[in-house]
C-alpha cells in the first residue's frame, strides 16, 4: 500500500518525536544518576523506557487524537482536553514505569527498594509530563501553522518584508445570513465552528496552512511551486467537500442544513513579514491574495462552487480523474486585466445538496 505524502510526513514526524523522547529519557538518567557517568545499564534502561513512551506517547497524540475517536477530546473545553489529556500521560507514564521494570527487573520489587521510591517516581512524573507537554505543545504549533512557518519566524526570516510564490483559497460559507435568520447568531456561530473544525484534518492532510479565519471564511495557503505539488490545493477541495459530505446526517440533525461553501484559487508572488508587536502574526501582501478573494466572489455569479485561475492551473499537474472547463477571459471586480477562470469536477462527485445552486448568497 502506498502511503500518501501527509502521512508519510505524519510517520516521519512519529519517529522523530520517538527519538526526541529516547534522549529527553537518557537526559533524566544523566541527572538523576548524580555522577557524571552513570552506570551503563541505566542508560539501556532509560533508552528502553524512552522508547516505549515515545510510542504511546506520540502514538496517542498523532493517531488517536487526530481519529474520529479522538475527536470528543478536541472538540473539548481547552481546561476538560488538558485534563483529559494529562490524565490519559500521567497513566501512559504508570504503564511505562511497570513495562520498563517487569521487562528489565521482573518486576517491581528492585524499584521498591530503592530509597524513597514513590518520591523518585513523581520526580519521573514530572520530568515525563514536562517534556511531554512541551513536546505537544510544539507539535501542536506546527500543526496548526506549519512547521515551515514556524521555523522561518524562529529564525527571524519574515522579520524584514520578503517575497516568494503562494497559493491562496478563500473558502466561503454560502447563505450566512438565511443561516443567521432561521438560527439565531449563537445557532450560527455553532455551525460555523463545527465546520471550521470539521475541515481542519483534510486541510493539514493536504499541505495547507491556515492562514486565518474571517467570520464564516478562511484562508489557506500553500508554497508555489510547479506540477503535482500545486495540485494539492485542489485536492483539498475535494477532501473538504468529502468531510462535510460524511457530517451531512449530523449537520442535518442539528442544524437543519448542510454547510455549502464556496473556493476561490489563486496563486502567485506576495510579499510576507511579520506585523504587530503586542500580538504578532505573519502577514500576506500583494495583488494575489486580493485576486484570490475576487476568484472566490465571482463564484457566485458564475453559479460555480469552485475556481481556478488560469494562470495557477498552467503551474499545476493534476491528477487525470479531474474535469477541466474553462469559462473564459473575466474581468474580475476593481481589477484593471482579464483572468481566465475554469471550473474543475470531479465526475461522479455528488453534491451536497439537491439545491445547491439555488443557495442564497452570504
Amino acid at each position: 500500500m502506498t502511503l500518501s505524502r501527509s502521512r508519510r510526513r505524519r510517520l516521519v514526524l512519529y519517529g522523530v518525536l520517538i527519538v526526541c523522547t529516547e534522549l529527553a529519557a537518557l537526559f533524566y538518567v544523566r541527572l538523576a544518576a548524580g555522577s557524571p557517568v552513570p552506570h551503563p545499564p541505566l542508560y539501556s534502561h532509560g533508552a528502553f523506557a524512552g522508547f516505549v513512551l515515545g510510542v504511546l506517547v506520540w502514538g496517542f497524540e498523532l493517531y488517536f487524537l487526530r481519529s474520529r475517536w479522538g475527536a470528543p477530546i478536541r472538540r473539548a473545553h481547552f481546561l476538560v482536553a488538558m485534563v483529559v489529556k494529562v490524565v490519559i500521560l500521567s497513566g501512559v507514564v504508570f504503564v511505562t514505569v511497570l513495562v520498563e521494570q517487569q521487562v528489565l527487573h521482573g518486576g517491581v520489587g528492585e524499584f521498591l527498594a530503592l530509597d524513597q521510591p514513590f518520591l523518585r517516581l513523581y520526580r519521573l512524573f514530572g520530568y515525563v509530563l514536562f517534556v511531554v507537554v512541551v513536546f505537544s505543545a510544539v507539535v501542536s504549533v506546527v500543526r496548526i501553522i506549519g512547521a515551515r512557518v514556524l521555523g522561518n519566524f524562529i529564525l527571524g526570516r519574515y522579520h524584514r518584508p520578503v517575497s516568494e510564490g503562494r497559493i491562496f483559497m478563500f473558502l466561503d460559507l454560502v447563505g450566512s445570513t438565511a443561516l443567521t435568520e432561521r438560527l439565531g447568531d449563537i445557532g450560527v456561530q455553532t455551525m460555523i465552528t463545527r465546520f471550521f473544525f470539521d475541515i481542519t484534518e483534510p486541510i493539514l492532510e493536504w499541505g495547507g496552512e491556515i492562514h486565518r479565519y474571517v467570520g464564516d471564511q478562511v484562508v489557506v495557503t500553500w508554497p508555489l511551486r510547479d506540477g503535482a505539488p500545486n495540485a494539492q490545493s485542489v485536492q483539498c477541495y475535494f477532501a473538504i467537500l468529502d468531510r462535510v459530505r460524511e457530517r451531512a446526517a449530523a449537520y442535518a440533525r442539528d442544524f437543519g442544513t448542510t454547510p455549502e461553501f464556496r473556493v476561490g484559487l489563486h496563486g502567485g508572488p506576495v510579499v510576507v513579514s511579520e506585523c504587530g508587536d503586542a500580538k504578532q502574526e505573519i502577514v500576506y501582501f500583494g495583488d494575489t491574495v486580493n485576486t484570490a478573494a475576487r476568484i472566490e466572489q465571482e463564484c457566485k455569479r458564475l453559479d460555480r462552487p469552485f475556481l481556478v485561475s488560469g494562470p495557477l492551473l498552467e503551474r499545476m499537474s493534476l491528477p487525470p480523474e479531474y474535469a477541466v472547463e474553462s469559462l473564459g477571459a473575466i474581468r474580475l471586480r476593481g481589477r484593471g486585466q482579464d483572468i481566465e477562470l475554469f471550473a474543475i469536477e470531479r465526475p461522479g462527485a455528488v453534491p451536497l445538496t439537491p439545491d445547491s445552486a439555488s443557495a442564497g448568497g452570504s
